[in-house]
């Protein structure tokens, strides 16, 4: 299963870590640190000059997101929805 998360990125979705909002006057200073060490690592994806919604944290990379994480959690249920359905129409 795959999840479309902004732009041209689709990730596995059994890759994901966490999907967390992204309000940088909100972010806990811990948050902070360990965004700008993932930048300085050089393992952020993502353009953060666009209005940034959530991050998507998998095993090796960050993900900035313009899409908010209600909508990529409601997508990622949805997939996952989906696939029940279409395996419950194929077995019969």
């Amino acid at each position: 299963m795959y999840i479309h998360v902004g732009g041209d990125i689709i990730l596995p979705i059994n890759r994901i870590v966490g999907i967390f909002p992204y309000v940088e006057e909100a972010l806990p200073k811990d948050t902070l640190a360990f965004l700008e060490n993932q930048t300085i690592q050089k393992t952020c994806i993502g353009n953060v000059t666009d209005a940034i919604k959530s991050v998507i944290v998998t095993n090796h990379h960050v993900y900035y997101s313009p899409v908010s994480t209600q909508t990529l959690y409601k997508r990622s249920t949805e997939n996952v929805l989906d696939r029940l359905f279409e395996e419950e129409e194929t077995n019969g």
